[in-house]
């Protein structure tokens, strides 16, 4: 069965003697910005493999806003330039993200867990977190 390019990025499958063709229009692209929700964790996967985990917080869009308005998107590298740099980011930074949605699975005991988590392409910091103002101290009267 061969596949054919079409312009539109999609591939046409057609079968000798099928009257009809299947148009594969399969993309896994996520895109995200949003706030890094906590510091980054950097981990050793058991292959030996370098990675860092990080949540970014990203606003519904307002049609799709009930009671929760934002969502905590767990995403994971293993790109070297981008391990490096999540040791300058801070809780609060804007990164923008690209990569694929993935689900991971391993076992645990007889248990088998999985989670869904985008698999970091491209990652960079827009903007900074906003720098906090020291809190005030309450001021006190020495006179009783």
């Amino acid at each position: 069965m061969p596949l054919v390019a079409e312009p539109t990025g999609g591939a046409a499958e057609k079968r000798s003697g099928d009257a009809m063709s299947l148009a594969v229009i399969d993309t896994n692209d996520v895109h995200l910005i949003g706030r890094l929700a906590q510091e980054p964790v950097h981990k050793t996967m058991p292959s030996g493999d370098a990675a860092v985990d990080f949540r970014i917080v990203v606003r519904r869009p307002p049609a799709v806003v009930r009671r929760q308005s934002t969502d905590s998107i767990r995403c994971t590298t293993f790109r070297l330039g981008a391990i490096k740099a999540a040791a300058g980011w801070a809780p609060g930074d804007v990164l923008e993200v690209h990569g694929a949605l993935h689900r991971r699975f391993w076992r645990v005991g007889s248990e088998i867990r999985s989670v869904y988590e985008v698999e970091v392409r491209t990652v960079r910091r827009v903007s900074r977190a906003p720098a906090t103002k020291p809190r005030r101290r309450a001021v006190t009267s020495g006179a009783a």
